[in-house]
């Protein structure tokens, strides 16, 4: 049996409406400190790294970017 795509896997629609609020809220943001704000509101790194475009290990670099 062939491997659902990510595309294909559906999404629970609070999931979708978090995801656009956070896109809204970050979108004038530098990606490391939208990375930053994402991660304090709960949302996992490889989630946030594909809001942003980025890798999945983005926010976790960009926490600890912002600690140092």
């Amino acid at each position: 049996m062939p491997k659902k795509s990510v595309a294909e896997t559906p999404i629970d629609p609070m999931e979708k409406i978090a995801r656009l609020v956070a896109i809204y809220v970050t979108k004038d943001m530098a990606a490391e400190d939208a990375a930053v704000r994402l991660l304090g509101a709960g949302f996992d790194a490889a989630t946030i790294g594909g809001l942003l475009n980025k890798n999945p290990n983005f926010a976790n670099t960009a926490k600890f970017k912002k600690k140092v």
